[in-house]
């Protein structure tokens, strides 16, 4: 569907302008009206009764709809007749009437997911994304807000806010506990075991790697009286049946020393989460790390320096950080373009979303509507409102007077028959 532009938002002074013209033309017809009924008034002419009934039917017209129009927004002459200044004097039931209208009419879940469901919203977001000033617009939006949070964190009340937020939390944390529940989440389906195979293999290369090394080491706490090929042969024996034991235990997943370990692991687990000692040790542990200050400052200054470095790329157009969130959205914006099926997934998503939230809170919404016109002042909101419509209104005085007029023709027509 496609929809007209109504035009460029006009500005407060350029509506003001556009009303005094308009009610210049109504005042016009008001005084030709005038001058023409004081022009034919006792002419003998046949033609002069018809003139003369049009004007003075014209001039009832046009002062009893200037008397209507004026009459909704202040007191006419300035005189407090019943029933005018109808907006400044019930501005508040006005407000009320439009907040509940737009909370009925236009915040319906039904209303809202007809219009939404009628939109593709995913493939247009995409397709909006694939365009140069999409893309643009969003990866500057994504780099402020980084800006923004990371900026953020080199203020004082934010990183002291931060760090009483984890202290409670911290406070609240049962270290033994939760590292018993970690062991059991790895036991689960084997994942100790996986870690296990790629620590015994990093076990078997550095051995192979050292063996100099330890031959070395171990030379030099032998006794002088012991003879180094002596020293040679049982490192190299010992180092071959330790390479031998790990490839074994890394090659077959059924070797006992394997069931040895898994059983060490569950039951370290079990005594994780019930032991008292090893929940004293969680807590002293956990005491032990916040009235550590030296590891306090280290640790903030790792996290200063890795916030000045992704500050720094997110500065240089050509750094790798910037690079890689453009990649990101343009992948992104392909993918969900081609992907009928995520479409369907992300806008029957936003939809439920949408309708959900306008849903529960449309009265809420609308009431922004009713709650603003109550602070607004009387006669101010009859002023915005005469700017809003006034100069349409002035078409119901030129036609006030006209229809009058041509009614006042049929009258005298009906009176000369």
């Amino acid at each position: 569907m496609k929809i007209e532009s109504a035009g460029p938002l006009l500005s407060e002074q350029e509506k003001i302008n556009r009303l005094r013209k308009m009610k210049r033309l109504p005042l016009f017809l008001l005084v030709f009206m005038a001058a023409l009924f004081a022009f034919t008034l006792h002419r003998p002419e046949s033609w002069a009764g018809w003139l003369h009934a049009f004007a003075e039917a014209g001039m009832v017209g046009a002062l009893a709809d200037w008397f209507a129009v004026v009459a909704l927004f202040r007191h006419p002459l300035g005189i407090p007749i019943p029933h005018t200044a109808i907006i400044p004097r019930r501005k508040d039931e006005i407000g009320d009437s439009m907040a509940q209208f737009v909370a009925e009419h236009f915040l319906h879940p039904d209303v809202v997911r007809q219009k939404l469901e009628s939109v593709n919203l995913a493939r247009n977001t995409a397709l909006w994304l694939k365009s140069p000033t999409g893309h643009n617009r969003v990866l500057e939006l994504v780099i402020s807000l980084l800006r923004w949070m990371l900026g953020a964190l080199h203020e004082e009340r934010v990183r002291n806010f931060i760090r009483r937020i984890g202290s409670r939390q911290m406070e609240q944390l049962d270290l033994a506990p939760l590292l018993g529940r970690t062991l059991d989440w790895l036991v689960l389906d084997n994942r100790h075991q996986q870690v296990l195979t790629q620590a015994l293999r990093f076990a078997i290369v550095l051995l192979h790697d050292k063996r100099d090394t330890i031959r070395g080491n171990v030379r030099q706490g032998s006794p002088w009286w012991m003879p180094g090929f002596v020293d040679d042969k049982i490192v190299v024996q010992l180092l071959d049946r330790i390479e031998t034991v790990l490839l074994e235990m890394s090659l077959d997943p059924d070797h006992p020393m394997r069931g040895e370990f898994n059983q060490w692991m569950v039951n370290w687990a079990e005594e994780l989460q019930t032991s008292a000692q090893y929940r004293r040790w969680g807590q002293e542990l956990k005491q032990d790390l916040f009235e550590n200050q030296d590891l306090q400052d280290y640790l903030y200054r790792l996290w200063a320096d890795f916030v000045t470095g992704i500050e720094k790329d997110l500065n240089d157009p050509e750094s790798v950080l910037q690079k890689q969130l453009s990649e990101l959205l343009t992948g992104l914006a392909q993918e969900m373009e081609r992907d009928e099926a995520m479409q369907a997934w992300v806008n029957g998503w936003l939809v439920d979303a949408s309708v959900s939230v306008v849903a529960t809170n449309r009265h809420a919404i609308a009431s922004l509507i009713s709650d603003t016109v109550r602070r607004w002042d009387a006669r101010d909101t009859s002023y915005r409102v005469e700017l809003a419509i006034g100069r349409d209104l002035q078409f119901i005085r030129i036609n006030g007077t006209l229809v009058g007029g041509l009614v006042g023709l049929v009258i005298h027509a009906l009176k000369m028959v």
